[in-house]
């Protein structure tokens, strides 16, 4: 299947709430360095898609020209009370909607626009073979599931964009929320990433660092045993059944294998 990097932007907030980086000129900067990582660092086609009508694609006219880049820019935000993650969604569907280079037969790994991945290559390179499926990082209590990076075929964005409405960050229920509960009530497979993502840049919401740790052998490990043990719990909760008795034992199998070797290390 086809990859697609989306990108989802907003260069000017213009008082959106819950949104501590709100200097445009900044956002701006931050987004056009991210284009140009994943254009530079990925063979993948790449949309870049935002919401506040500010139009950067003249920065980029030879990716554009050459057909690997598009850039879609429209005026959205038009329920801020929801907040950010309510205005994400609407761009992922507009993404979806009006992209060319977005196709039903899509993987699309959806990055928050202002981040940089730096192993994006060795995460999204193994899925590619997948069909019917999303990748994203959960907590711990599977309420809360890591909207930064989120692979999945679109027909995955089709079924969380259903439930779209019922983000609202003025209660407290977030993109991060309805995302989780989407992987679990969908029909589609979960498959964790093969490595923890390496993510560089700022938070919009709290204004912090994102710090990317040195990887070792036994960090490794422990995310192999943390994701797949995540994949065991999403399995036992979820109405469709995403793998059968004898995928589960191997991914049992797996995690004691895993923990064995960090018992000896």
């Amino acid at each position: 299947m086809k990859m697609v990097i989306l990108l989802t932007g907003c260069i000017n907030p213009d008082g959106m709430a819950y949104t501590a980086l709100n200097n445009t000129e900044e956002r701006k900067a931050q987004y056009v360095n991210a284009i140009r990582y994943y254009l530079n660092k990925t063979n993948y086609s790449v949309v870049f898609a935002e919401n506040s009508g500010t139009d950067i694609s003249f920065l980029f006219q030879d990716f554009i020209d050459s057909g690997r880049f598009e850039c879609l820019s429209y005026m959205g935000n038009q329920n801020k009370e929801k907040g950010k993650g309510y205005g994400e969604a609407e761009i992922i569907e507009f993404a979806i909607n009006n992209s060319r280079l977005i196709d039903e037969k899509s993987i699309i790994a959806k990055i928050t626009g202002r981040l940089i991945i730096n192993n994006i290559n060795r995460i999204i390179e193994p899925l590619k073979k997948n069909t019917d499926f999303v990748s994203c990082q959960f907590h711990s209590d599977l309420k809360f599931a890591d909207s930064r990076l989120v692979c999945a075929t679109t027909a995955f964005y089709h079924h969380f964009l259903k439930y779209k409405e019922q983000i609202n960050d003025s209660i407290g229920v977030y993109f991060e929320h309805i995302l989780s509960s989407s992987v679990i009530n969908s029909n589609m497979r979960y498959i964790p990433f093969p490595e923890e993502p390496m993510i560089i840049g700022t938070s919009g919401t709290t204004g912090d660092i994102y710090q990317t740790h040195k990887r070792t052998f036994k960090s490794f490990l422990l995310f192999k045993c943390y994701s797949l043990s995540q994949v065991i719990r999403i399995n036992s909760i979820s109405s469709h059944q995403k793998y059968d008795i004898c995928e589960t034992l191997l991914i049992r199998i797996r995690i004691f294998l895993y923990k064995t070797v960090l018992y000896f290390i």
